[in-house]
């Protein structure tokens, strides 16, 4: 396997996972993509923030956001190849989403610090920890679609994850005591 094609797998599963948990959050997906090209843009774009009037619970949001964060970390620790640069850059966007998270924890008034917003993170990683060992598969093989099409549409995205994923009720995954 090449370096190139290792580095396009390796961005590929850490926003194949990503993009499940969104999927399983209700999170709106605008685009994902692992394209290479100057007039395209990679990765993947989310606003989990402005659901916060749908959500109604912005506890339960916040854990969710910070799942999102933390669960394509989680898969690139599985990685044995060198990291990637576009992978980099990835984890280096994702630090800088848990600050932001952190700091809307205290716009919202659910903590008085950034320090106060472990629970919420720690949180969101025993839930990301939950769904990828439930939704490994999926999250596969929409990282082994992605290196194929490498750019998705909100619409092409949502009906490729209607038709491949199982039923899953989130609330009854946060809701379990195995990490």
């Amino acid at each position: 396997m090449s370096q190139e094609t290792s580095a396009q797998e390796q961005n590929a599963k850490h926003l194949a996972a990503r993009t499940v948990m969104a999927y399983r959050a209700g999170f709106p997906i605008e685009e994902l993509s692992i394209a290479k090209r100057a007039d395209s843009k990679t990765g993947i774009a989310c606003d989990w923030k402005g659901l916060r009037a749908d959500y109604g619970d912005d506890s339960k949001l916040l854990r969710r956001g910070f799942a999102l964060i933390y669960i394509g970390t989680i898969i690139d620790q599985e990685a044995v190849a060198p990291v990637s640069e576009v992978l980099r850059k990835e984890v280096l966007a994702d630090q800088t989403s848990a600050l932001e998270a952190r700091k809307t924890a205290v716009e919202w008034g659910l903590a008085q610090a950034v320090t106060d917003t472990d629970p919420f993170a720690h949180g969101g990683y025993k839930l990301a920890s939950r769904l990828l060992r439930n939704d490994r598969s999926l999250v596969e093989s929409l990282a082994q679609e992605l290196c194929i099409v490498e750019t998705m549409s909100r619409e092409n995205l949502q009906s490729w994850l209607d038709r491949h994923a199982n039923a899953l009720v989130l609330d009854e995954l946060e809701r379990s005591v195995t990490f």
